[in-house]
């Protein structure tokens, strides 16, 4: 009040230099309001400091990845240092493009990159590292920020078919009844069809006779009645074997037969070899015989689901490791779709010892994860 009756009783001179000084101060204090507000929608628009993890890399039987257990929130930055204590590898993250370079012994590599949508993920080696080198995984667990305890998945595609896994034993024989004895020319298939000048279209044929529940060697017996392909009773048995390859590589595809051949080169041929014999450099180190595919009177009698549902569920003692969880559904069926090339291109007719009394000389494997 005393403040008031001074101002009125001030002099112009007086009381224009305090309203200047009111006027300067509420600029400051706008001015300071302002920069703090800045500072704080600045602070807000910068990204988040990535969350720091760290990986050290021995060989499979010195421990494979070591570290603290791996687990972000999704959308979060991450700052993942890699640490090779011994043995060369690479690392990639199944279902991302996230990978590293080769990493050398004695080396240390950094990878940047945002964290996926909530799930489970494997980390895998893709070079061959040594003995044991199917155990060279491990998993990033990424969290949604708003429900972190909520339960993970590993992260998979849809199933491509409905899959009736209650009637379905993967582990059970699969002798043929008849198998290729020469290769199966499938250029060769595909002049045959021409002449047979067939109504029906080779994906839809073999869609029609149960695919992918149908095996080569139950397709060579249908054929001979299949809805819209004239008799085959004129095809000697090499003829409708080129037959078969033609409309079985048909339903796969070309683009998708050299997406398998690729798979199956970077995941597969250690092991099962280039040829598919069983032959690999690190079939000498597996747990069990690695099958032949050339081997037709067990291949022929295999349909692609089994094989499917093998390759992803992966295999108990065997060193073979569950690529379901790693590998997209694309991929799956596309090294399944491959595998038959073998039989097809060199087959290996003889049956094995005792396979007529205990069944065939299948791919040993483990409960499935899908």
């Amino acid at each position: 009040m005393t403040t008031l009756r001074s101002q009125l009783s001030a002099s112009p001179v007086q009381r224009t230099h305090f309203t200047r000084l009111l006027v300067r101060l509420t600029a400051a204090l706008l001015v300071t309001w302002g920069a703090l507000r800045f500072a704080g929608d600045w602070r807000e628009m910068l990204p988040p400091s990535p969350v720091d993890l760290a990986l050290y890399v021995y060989l499979p039987v010195n421990g494979g990845w070591v570290g603290e257990p791996l687990r972000v929130e999704s959308g979060q930055p991450v700052r993942l240092t890699i640490k090779t204590v011994e043995g060369a590898h690479a690392l990639r993250i199944a279902r991302t493009d996230i990978a590293s370079d080769i990493l050398p012994p004695q080396s240390v590599q950094v990878l940047d990159f945002t964290a996926p949508t909530p799930g489970r993920y494997v980390l895998a080696c893709t070079l061959w590292c040594g003995r044991d080198h199917w155990r060279m995984r491990t998993v990033l667990e990424v969290v949604d920020p708003t429900d972190p305890d909520a339960p993970l998945q590993y992260v998979q595609d849809a199933p491509r078919y409905e899959i009736p896994w209650s009637g379905f034993d993967i582990d059970a024989p699969h002798p043929a009844a008849v198998w290729p004895t020469q290769p199966a020319d499938a250029t060769h298939g595909a002049a045959i069809w021409q002449s047979l000048a067939a109504s029906a279209h080779p994906a839809q044929l073999l869609d029609d006779q149960g695919w992918p529940q149908i095996s080569p060697a139950q397709l060579y017996q249908a054929l001979g009645s299949a809805h819209g392909l004239p008799s085959m009773a004129a095809l000697d048995e090499v003829k409708r074997w080129a037959l078969l390859a033609f409309l079985w590589q048909s339903k796969i595809g070309a683009d998708v037969l050299a997406q398998g051949e690729a798979v199956y080169a970077a995941e597969c041929a250690s092991c099962h070899g280039e040829d598919g014999s069983g032959s690999g450099f690190a079939a000498a180190d597996s747990a069990a015989v690695e099958p032949d595919f050339r081997h037709a009177p067990t291949t022929a009698g295999a349909s692609p689901l089994q094989f499917y549902a093998k390759i992803a569920r992966g295999g108990m003692g065997t060193g073979m490791p569950n690529w379901g969880t790693l590998l997209s559904e694309d991929e799956l069926w596309a090294v399944t779709g491959y595998l038959y090339t073998f039989m097809f291109n060199d087959p290996h007719p003889i049956p094995l010892l005792g396979e007529a009394e205990h069944g065939s000389h299948g791919v040993e494997t483990a409960p499935i994860t899908r």
